[in-house]
């Protein structure tokens, strides 16, 4: 049996696409979201990514939650990923976020190393603070200080990952995986953590959806404008680092919900996401009495025809500046069978108009980076 390739041909090194024509890779997110049973959830997003696989995406995101926040039933990836290892043989896996901050980072890289191995070279590794929690101290490895807790939790999991000699002993943590190294993200909004992935080498993920005040209809396009700001000063950042001897790598997730119609993907997300509003409502994270387009964009959720989402896709001005496109229709619910229809439509007849347009705005976008380090240089 021929070993399966990595979609990063094996590099420990972060490989964006930097040159005018290359292609945008294409992920979908999942939730695990749709189910109270756990067991069910797990077993059909097994199927949902071997789906995904057969349709042609590049990637698969789980979403990783503690206390079952928003739903989302993976409180940890890693017997999940196993799963999805042994069970698919080309699709990247991606975490959106593991909140690493609670976990023993050099376990964490024991963990994360074994699968990466066990899949072939196919692991995303996005790495975050965590859904705020008032519930977080119940975690041994918690501390109030997330921002410099995060920073040495990366450092110690590269580490690791090294197979670094154990200090004081004998052993060194094994099996390395200096590979996996390149195919770590980090997931933040704070801009000082994000100049850590910068200078640290790592990738980059964005949010789909703002915090407080950016969570407004009139406030949508001003957040993704502070978006494209801070993959702008992280590319900055790696570059005057790094040089030539690495490539950034940018990853934006985005809820995209097509239909035949924006008329009718409208009706029908309105209708799905009733019970993700209500839940968002109680906790003042969404006025409800807004109507229900304006509901969905203080949410950041895209919807239309094919024609009208990529539209929607490329006016953002992070899409030009990304490298891996991440797409999911979170947080409507919909079952296996929905979710595929709708993400088969995303690939086939969104997907390559939103490339296109990739293709068109990718050099201005990577100047804008240019300029910026040379009004600080």
């Amino acid at each position: 049996m021929t070993a399966p390739i990595s979609p990063f041909g094996g590099t420990h090194l972060p490989r964006g696409a930097t040159t005018i024509g290359d292609r945008l890779r294409v992920g979908f997110i999942t939730h695990l979201d749709n189910s109270d049973d756990p067991g069910f959830v797990y077993r059909d997003t097994i199927r949902l990514v071997q789906e995904l696989e057969q349709l042609g995406y590049d990637s698969a995101w789980i979403a990783t939650r503690h206390f079952h926040s928003g739903w989302a039933a993976l409180p940890s990836p890693y017997g999940f990923l196993g799963a999805l290892a042994a069970s698919t043989s080309s699709i990247g896996l991606g975490t959106a976020v593991l909140p690493i901050v609670l976990d023993d980072p050099v376990r964490a890289a024991e963990e994360v190393a074994a699968i990466d191995h066990l899949a072939g070279g196919r692991l995303l590794l996005g790495l975050g603070k965590g859904v705020p929690s008032d519930s977080y101290h119940v975690f041994h490895a918690w501390t109030n200080d997330r921002d410099t807790s995060f920073e040495r939790q990366i450092d110690r999991l590269h580490w690791a990952l090294q197979g670094g000699a154990v200090e004081g002993g004998t052993a060194a943590i094994w099996p390395e995986n200096r590979s996996l190294e390149g195919r770590l993200f980090h997931g933040s909004s704070n801009i000082d953590t994000i100049r850590f992935a910068g200078r640290t080498g790592d990738g980059f993920i964005l949010e789909r959806f703002g915090n407080g005040p950016e969570r407004h209809p009139d406030a949508r396009a001003a957040f993704q404008r502070r978006q494209a700001e801070s993959v702008i000063e992280y590319r900055r950042v790696f570059e005057e680092t790094w040089g030539a001897a690495r490539t950034p790598y940018v990853v934006t997730s985005r809820t995209a919900f097509p239909g035949a119609t924006t008329e009718r993907a409208l009706a029908l997300v309105g209708e799905r996401t009733q019970r993700w509003n209500a839940a968002t409502g109680a906790l003042g994270r969404v006025d409800l009495t807004l109507s229900v387009p304006d509901q969905l964009l203080s949410d950041n959720v895209a919807w239309g025809s094919p024609e009208a989402l990529a539209a929607d896709l490329l006016a953002d001005p992070t899409t030009a500046l990304t490298d891996e496109l991440v797409l999911g229709i979170h947080p409507a619910l919909l079952d296996r069978e929905e979710t595929i229809a709708h993400a088969r439509i995303l690939l086939e007849e969104v997907v390559p108009l939103v490339q296109e347009g990739w293709r068109q705005q990718r050099a201005s976008a990577l100047a804008a980076v240019e300029e910026k380090a040379e009004v600080l240089g």
